[in-house]
């Protein structure tokens, strides 16, 4: 235990190493998540898969990142973030390769349930460390670079889709599998292990605390106990309530604009791409404001998607005026860019994984989301069902102002009495 060093330590250029190969993950994190929805209409044209089973695909993924992220906290802090880190990198790539051998829906069913476990442990365990590799003044920079990766992952699959071809699809899958192997293993040699070096953001609790921080285990029971229950429990409702907005809005947006707006695909794509591209800005622009001003500010960012996507349904059939109001939802929304760290930082050290994947654990209320858009599509109409996203998003907002401010520099900080 004398050995044990402090982060601060071990030099800068170590730990952005770390941050890089980190980051390599988290890519393939990102990208192994949306490519099924890229690669949907191959799989009905050349596996005899029909679309309703590449729709259960999603839902098995999601099961598995749920149980993934949930899971893979209590592995991490019970048995070494460090190793979880690299087991769930190799899982991802290996079950993406496997994934790819075969043409059943049972074996694909599988796969994406077991990769969707290694996406949510993913997210969960590298933003825990990401996090500590760094100080509080950087942390929501850190972190929303991190969540960035998300829509250069969209912009570089579709490069590489069109540039592969039809003919040579499969590849998409491929390039999913092999670098997150190859990182997994550099991860090995460059990512600090948490036992010998503690994380910044632990050393507040004071040297003696620390000591006995390092020897607790941490657990979901006392996660939902005391304090942290209301805390926890907050968490979960605001992913969720980001999830099933994204779901009554983005998820549905290329339906809306086809059916209602009667677009054709090319301006269906400038307006996807405006709002895709107000996301990546969007991460860069919140990661500062979050380091500056503090976490809770980000809140007023769903206030404004909420604004914008009202001003969508009622904004004249006009592509310019569409395409800012795309772009401000997605600058808007990227505001939850700071989550993963946001989200350790308000628990104790042997519970900052188990914070980090309270993210995904909102999606046990996110679960069906798409089904009630289409529920109450079938009964009323697509625009009234889309009108709970603003609402969603404004009570998400609220939801998150009443979450503690973990930066004590931050303009919404209270000092705990």
């Amino acid at each position: 235990m004398n050995n044990v060093k402090h982060m601060s330590e071990l030099s800068l250029l170590k730990r952005l190493m770390a941050y890089l190969v980190i980051l390599v993950g988290y890519f393939f994190y990102c990208y192994n998540f949306v490519v099924i929805d890229y690669v949907r209409p191959f799989l009905v044209q050349y596996y005899g898969i029909t679309l309703g089973q590449t729709a259960l695909f999603y839902t098995a993924q999601s099961i598995g990142a749920l149980i993934g992220a949930l899971s893979c906290a209590w592995f991490a802090e019970n048995f070494g973030r460090k190793k979880i880190l690299i087991l769930i990198t190799l899982l991802n790539g290996g079950a993406t390769l496997i994934n790819i051998s075969s043409r059943s829906f049972e074996t694909w069913m599988i796969m994406r349930f077991i990769i969707g476990i290694s996406l949510g442990g993913y997210f969960t365990v590298a933003v825990t460390i990401m996090v500590g590799l760094f100080t509080a003044k950087v942390r929501g920079k850190v972190t929303a670079f991190a969540s960035s990766l998300f829509s250069i992952a969209l912009i570089i699959m579709g490069a590489y889709g069109a540039l592969l071809g039809e003919s040579n699809w499969e590849m998409l899958m491929v390039i999913g599998g092999l670098p997150p192997v190859i990182a997994a293993i550099a991860m090995a040699f460059l990512v600090p292990n948490e036992k010998k070096y503690i994380p910044f953001g632990s050393e507040k609790e004071g040297d003696n605390e620390s000591k006995v921080e390092e020897d607790k285990r941490g657990t979901w029971k006392e996660m939902f106990s005391g304090k942290l229950a209301k805390i926890s429990i907050t968490c979960i409702l605001l992913s969720g309530l980001n999830f099933i907005g994204y779901q009554f809005f983005s998820g549905f947006v290329t339906v809306y604009l086809r059916e209602v707006r009667n677009f054709d695909a090319k301006t269906m794509g400038i307006l996807f791409s405006a709002a895709s591209s107000g996301s990546l800005i969007g991460a860069y622009v919140w990661g500062f404001v979050a380091d500056k001003f503090g976490r809770k500010v980000n809140a007023f960012g769903f206030m404004l998607s909420s604004l914008m996507i009202g001003l969508y349904f009622v904004a004249p059939s006009s592509v310019m005026i569409l395409s800012i109001c795309g772009f401000l939802y997605g600058i808007g929304l990227s505001s939850s860019a700071i989550w993963g760290g946001y989200f350790t930082e308000l628990f104790p050290r042997h519970l900052k994984s188990m914070g980090a994947s309270l993210f995904h654990g909102g999606r046990i209320i996110a679960l069906f989301a798409p089904s009630i858009v289409v529920a109450v599509r079938n009964a009323t109409s697509l625009q009234t069902a889309m009108w709970g996203a603003p609402i969603l998003f404004t009570l998400a907002a609220i939801l998150w102002l009443t979450l503690p401010e973990t930066l004590e520099t931050g303009i919404l900080y209270k000092k705990e009495k």
